[in-house]
């Protein structure tokens, strides 16, 4: 590596923090995480969990360039990307990279996303595809970026100037759609998001399966109810806040709502 692309290197990662929300992780996010902590000056951990699991918070803290934040009960995903934000400001940190436990990054996530920022001053998100096992978000795209609606937390690298601006994350939300929130916000604000369209992320959500019913695969998400209550008590919140401001980008979220429900009906176990 020439000694330029090192000095672009320690440049990007010292603007840079991540975040990383816990809940009941599993063994694999040690290995999650050892995929994007070298891309990040610092990584903040903030463990959601009313149970911890010692051996392996012990694993976690012994990482180095971690920030271990445990609440000791949940709070919500709204509230510890909101913690880690202010924390990351605080430090100087112009970036934030927000990670969901269960996925892993390519190695040139952050240093692609910056590169989009800097060509730009009005972007206020930058995303990856996000894939997973099934393939089911990956879709044949034309050009290396576009212009998007939303974008789901994890992979997304958000300006802190910018997150000031609009407000950072509505900690009514808890958990379900406090992303797409974030979204109709950076729109409010004429903000630009932007994706990656070769950068594909290893995102592996809920507990996905997939159903052959008449040669077309079905990709339930198999959620548990408590899930399905905030999936559907947000929805309510952001049909109240955004639905006559933004009627076509409602609308959108609301059909994708209403196919989850179909699938959950005709497919899963939680009915």
């Amino acid at each position: 590596m020439t000694q330029q692309k090192i000095e672009t290197n320690i440049s990007y990662k010292i603007r840079v923090a991540g975040v990383v929300v816990l809940y009941h992780p599993d063994k694999d996010v040690i290995e999650n995480i050892s995929t994007y902590i070298n891309q990040v000056g610092q990584l903040l951990i903030i463990d959601n969990s009313d149970i911890i699991d010692s051996k392996l918070i012990d694993k976690i803290k012994s990482l180095n360039n971690v920030n271990y934040i445990s609440y000791g009960k949940n709070l919500g995903i709204s509230s510890a990307l909101n913690h880690a934000a202010k924390i990351a400001i605080e430090k100087g940190f112009k970036f934030l990279l927000t990670m969901d436990q269960d996925s892993k990054a390519p190695l040139n996530l952050v240093s692609s996303c910056i590169s989009i920022f800097e060509g730009s001053n009005n972007v206020g998100l930058v995303t990856p595809i996000h894939g997973n096992k099934y393939g089911t978000h990956i879709r044949p795209v034309v050009g290396k970026t576009e212009k998007v609606t939303m974008a789901m937390t994890s992979g997304n690298l958000i300006s802190l100037d910018v997150y000031k601006k609009v407000g950072g994350f509505d900690e009514d939300f808890f958990l379900d759609y406090m992303d797409i929130e974030y979204c109709f916000k950076l729109h409010l604000h004429h903000y630009d998001l932007i994706r990656i369209n070769d950068l594909v992320l290893d995102h592996n959500e809920a507990d996905l399966t997939e159903i052959s019913i008449f040669k077309k695969k079905v990709h339930p998400h198999n959620h548990k109810p408590f899930r399905w209550y905030y999936k559907t008590r947000n929805m309510f919140l952001l049909r109240k806040k955004y639905k006559n401001i933004f009627p076509e980008l409602f609308s959108i979220e609301f059909n994708s709502y209403l196919r989850m429900i179909a699938r959950l009906v005709l497919f899963e176990n939680y009915k």
